[in-house]
């Protein structure tokens, strides 16, 4: 259904101010408990609003194997891109507000975010704060990005979440670009919870694809989710 509505939207999107687009899935399992997974859809729409300003909109939905719930996610972000400052290429400043929808009720996500290339290295965080019926969850990511070729690239992520616990996520993959079509990536992580409050330590492995349109071939900043972080919390 996100994919869809996502799909719908880019049709009619021929409107003046339209930038770009994206449709992705991801599939991932844990090395320990290998009943225990998630598959994703999502995608996302941004539009130029003039003056540097952009406004996106990602929508996404969760399935989570073996917890026998689903989740889904709204996320409108305020973009600025200033362009190079301090030998930062490409500099985009964001704030975003989003929702978190799941069985216990829905909560809210709101936070600041950055992305920019560095010595050739495309990088992007967030800070962000999450409240609702699970309690007030403090979160921070960071991805980065290499491209060796235009068809061949690198990837890492960091992603932290403090709540009645805290917990770190690692990650690190690559991926190829099919030219004129999706890129395919692969990863292989580690989520090291140091209270069990989000579930205990675990290795996980993930696979996705991705598909990007429109001038920017994408969007330029992507979903925020507990769920990205956390998954099937």
């Amino acid at each position: 259904m996100t994919v869809g509505l996502l799909a719908l939207a880019a049709t009619g999107a021929q409107a003046q101010g339209f930038a770009g687009g994206t449709l992705a899935v991801e599939t991932s399992a844990l090395f320990e408990a290998g009943e225990i997974g998630h598959t994703s859809y999502s995608g996302g729409l941004q539009f130029d609003v003039g003056l540097g300003f952009g406004l996106a909109l990602d929508l996404a939905s969760y399935g989570f194997s073996g917890f026998g719930s689903d989740g889904s996610n709204a996320t409108l972000h305020a973009i600025y891109g200033s362009g190079p400052w301090l030998g930062v290429d490409g500099l985009a400043l964001g704030g975003f507000v989003g929702r978190d929808g799941f069985d216990e009720g829905d909560s809210e996500i709101y936070g600041l975010e950055v992305k920019g290339w560095l010595l050739g290295i495309e990088t992007e965080s967030y800070l962000a704060r999450h409240d609702g019926e699970i309690g007030r969850v403090n979160l921070a990511g960071l991805n980065a990005r290499y491209e060796f070729t235009p068809a061949i690239f690198a990837m890492g992520e960091l992603g932290f979440a403090d709540g009645e616990g805290e917990l770190l996520r690692g990650a690190l993959g690559g991926g190829y670009q099919i030219e004129g079509g999706p890129e395919l990536w692969g990863e292989l992580g580690r989520i090291k919870d140091e209270d069990d409050a989000f579930g205990g330590d675990e290795t996980y492995l993930a696979i996705g694809a991705e598909i990007g349109f429109g001038q920017l071939s994408g969007t330029t900043f992507g979903t925020r989710s507990l769920f990205d972080v956390v998954s099937g919390i």
